[in-house]
């Protein structure tokens, strides 16, 4: 048996929905799929102002021009995150300033954050890690204490919900990933969620690469010209269409990623309770749709766990090296992250995928059984 670490969801309508698109150029011109997908989203965001992106990080860069950064402004996250959350500022100017992660949700430190607030702070990012929300209430209070934006990079976090709220709806911003790895796939795309009213106009500006695209087709400007900065930032159409197809089924996929989540923790939660590893906290488990993870004692342990499985023909896959000790991060200065070290080394991450069935989660985890039981 070879398990993948991940792979893409069988669609059920693609090929036929390509053909559709090609069938009549106007649909390109129209955008016929990414409307349709914007259908579909616009009940699970419904205060937000929506874009359809070629990606999540397109999404962030579409934020940091939002922003008008200058150089020197700041901009705290956790270092145990994807580049992108850093580039998309950094890129215009700013300087990360990167606060450590607490140890049960692997997301960014509340009690440590105000520490690292200072006159040239313009943000704070909320990585929402596995889909698993940081207390939003409690982030949106300091923002508001000290002037500041609140930015959600809920990037692995479709479906997942926040006191009723989706993730990405709640601060001034958010992004969605619709990556080839996330549980909801475009291949590749993103959403953008213009929570903060201020902003919604000039996002339809930045989008349309910095035309009033928006203001023209609504009748609101006699002339369609160029108002600001932007770029290419439209979702693709064909990835639309994969978009389409998976977001019609969404709470079937989610449900099916969901049951095979809660089958991982019942097999392996004997272990746990052992002290052999530890598992995500059972608090998570309900909206646990896009990764199923274990912390290990060592990297070595890790290692040689991660090489047991590859064997039996099952993949796994570490996560994030921290950005404070990249290569880049370090021009940040050099810090201490210990929780953010520690998680880097022992998280592994199991196969969790929609084509996957409970065969396949049996047989994962009974071979981790094996591993620790030889």
């Amino acid at each position: 048996m070879r398990i993948l670490f991940n792979n893409i969801g069988k669609t059920k309508n693609y090929l036929e929905n390509v053909e559709l698109l090609y069938s009549n150029y106007e649909l390109f011109r129209q955008k016929h799929f990414s409307k349709l997908c914007l259908g579909l989203l616009e009940p699970i965001f419904p205060s937000s102002k929506l874009f359809l992106t070629h990606s999540a990080t397109g999404a962030l860069e579409m934020i940091a021009l939002m922003l008008d950064l200058e150089k020197g402004d700041e901009i705290i996250m956790p270092s145990f995150t994807f580049v992108s959350t850093a580039n998309a500022f950094v890129s215009k100017g700013a300087h990360a300033v990167f606060v450590d992660i607490e140890p049960n949700s692997l997301n960014i430190d509340l009690d440590k954050i105000e520490a690292a607030i200072t006159p040239r702070t313009k943000a704070i990012i909320a990585v929402h890690y596995a889909g698993h929300a940081c207390d939003l209430n409690r982030l949106k209070e300091i923002c508001q204490k000290h002037n500041i934006f609140l930015i959600e990079d809920a990037a692995m976090s479709f479906g997942n919900k926040y006191q009723g709220q989706s993730l990405g709806s709640v601060g001034d911003f958010g992004v969605i990933s619709f990556d080839i790895t996330k549980q909801i796939s475009a291949v590749q795309g993103g959403l953008l969620i213009v929570n903060n009213t201020k902003f919604k106009e000039r996002a339809g500006n930045i989008y349309h690469i910095g035309t009033n695209r928006d203001a023209f087709m609504e009748g609101s400007a006699p002339y369609y010209e160029w108002v600001d900065v932007g770029s290419k930032f439209q979702i693709n159409e064909l990835n639309a269409v994969a978009l389409y197809d998976q977001l019609g089924q969404y709470e079937t996929i989610l449900a099916h990623r969901n049951r095979l989540s809660l089958l991982y923790f019942r097999q392996l939660n004997s272990l746990a309770i052992e002290g052999k590893f530890n598992l995500i906290h059972e608090q998570f488990l309900d909206e646990n749709y896009h990764e199923f993870y274990i912390l290990l004692h060592s990297e070595n342990e890790r290692k040689q766990l991660s090489a047991f499985l590859l064997q039996k023909g099952i993949e796994s896959m570490f996560h994030y090296i921290p950005l404070h000790t990249s290569l880049k991060g370090k021009s940040f200065g050099t810090m201490q992250l210990a929780n953010t070290s520690k998680i880097s080394e022992t998280l592994l991450r199991l196969p969790l995928h929609t084509e996957m069935d409970v065969e396949e989660v049996m047989y994962i985890t009974k071979h981790i059984k094996a591993f620790f039981n030889e």
